[in-house]
């Protein structure tokens, strides 16, 4: 252990005197705030950022443990992978869904093989496993990773949990009185368990997809003890702008169609919760792909409410440029199919449209630029 570390442990123990805690750990030097939801359009990196925060740029923050024989949690220094198998570690991730519940997330009694006979036990869930490691490891810091919070019914899933949400430094203000199972669990784990209080070193960072309308709502009284940071769309990542999107063997920038496309939705539908982030997709796709989700997205969750067969709104802009005599300047997501030389048409006149609405607008778009929006194909 270095200076630097030794120091901060002496510190650590002294505000724990006064009734303080901070986090010692030197690969975790994160944020205090203790709960966290990411909210932002579909792709726009909340896991991503999440995971960055958590685990590091190269999971140099992931603490690995392994129980002793008297249930102590003893850390493993740089496990091979094949040891991972059979450790633990300070990062305890879920996603919620439409029937995720309260046992689902704390736990429950469930039938266990004993030999020849079937017996009951408590079997914990992710929040009972990440608290319990909290408790066990004061001097690290452990988190707690809801993925979609807003598609499960958080006020089931929390259930009197939600009392431990108001924290001060860290630290639940109230106390709860746990179940008699969860009790028993957290006895036999050699931690407190005549009451549950949050300790300062648990954070819990959730995601959240605003273009998704909740199946469940999330009141105000259970926002507002969380922090929300949004995650806005980087039309500047560098990993993002090598993506690209081939349409008849011609390759076009990702980060400049995803530019043009946004605009579109916005302001067709005055939402930015429906535009997409640069992440919707995660390497460069041919057509084929970019039917099925990205044309797929657009038809259905931005423009089928524009569409009707009696008319076509003036917002409706799955459109094609410079259409053919008799030829319709709109097409449905069916037009697309089947994937051949008339669909492929389709997408090529719909980025053509998109390019051009979007340089009417924006007419500070350097003719430079406008060259690079395209890559020709390759010489092979």
């Amino acid at each position: 252990m270095d200076i630097k570390q030794t120091i901060k442990q002496e510190i650590a123990e002294a505000l724990k005197i006064l009734g303080e805690q901070i986090p010692i750990n030197g690969n975790n030097a994160q944020s205090s705030t203790a709960q966290t939801i990411y909210y932002g359009c579909p792709g726009a990196g909340k896991s991503y950022e999440v995971k960055k925060k958590t685990e590091g740029e190269h999971g140099e923050n992931i603490i690995w443990y392994k129980k002793d024989k008297d249930n102590n949690y003893i850390k493993v220094e740089n496990p091979s992978d094949k040891e991972k198998k059979t450790l633990f570690n300070n990062i305890f991730r879920t996603t919620f869904h439409p029937d995720y519940d309260y046992a689902t997330f704390v736990g429950c009694y469930k039938p266990v093989k004993n030999g020849n006979d079937i017996d009951y036990q408590f079997i914990p869930q992710v929040f009972t496993n990440a608290y319990v490691t909290a408790l066990k490891c004061p001097k690290d810091r452990i988190y707690l990773i809801i993925e979609e919070i807003n598609r499960g019914n958080c006020a089931q899933i929390f259930g009197d949990l939600f009392q431990l949400l108001d924290r001060t430094n860290g630290v639940s203000d109230y106390s709860i009185k746990p179940d008699t199972e969860l009790a028993k669990y957290l006895k036999s784990q050699d931690v407190p368990y005549e009451e549950l209080r949050l300790p300062a070193n648990l954070h819990i960072y959730a995601t959240m997809n605003t273009s998704d309308q909740s199946l469940f709502p999330m009141d105000s009284a259970f926002k507002r003890r969380w922090a929300m940071e949004y995650i806005p769309i980087d039309y500047n990542n560098n990993k993002a702008s090598g993506f690209t999107i081939k349409v008849n063997e011609t390759e076009h920038k990702w980060v400049e169609f995803l530019k043009q496309v946004n605009y579109m939705i916005l302001n067709a539908t005055d939402s930015e919760d429906k535009q997409m982030g640069e992440f919707f997709i995660k390497s460069s796709i041919d057509e084929k792909e970019f039917i099925n989700k990205v044309m797929f997205y657009i038809w259905n969750d931005v423009c089928k409410d524009l569409y009707s067969s009696r008319r076509i709104s003036p917002l409706y802009f799955m459109r094609i440029d410079d259409p053919k005599d008799g030829e319709r300047d709109y097409f449905t997501f069916a037009d697309l199919y089947p994937v051949d030389k008339g669909s492929l048409r389709l997408l090529e006149g719909f980025l053509a449209y998109l390019k051009k609405e979007y340089r009417e607008k924006h007419p500070d778009i350097s003719s430079a630029a406008q060259q690079e929006d395209s890559v020709t194909p390759e010489s092979n």
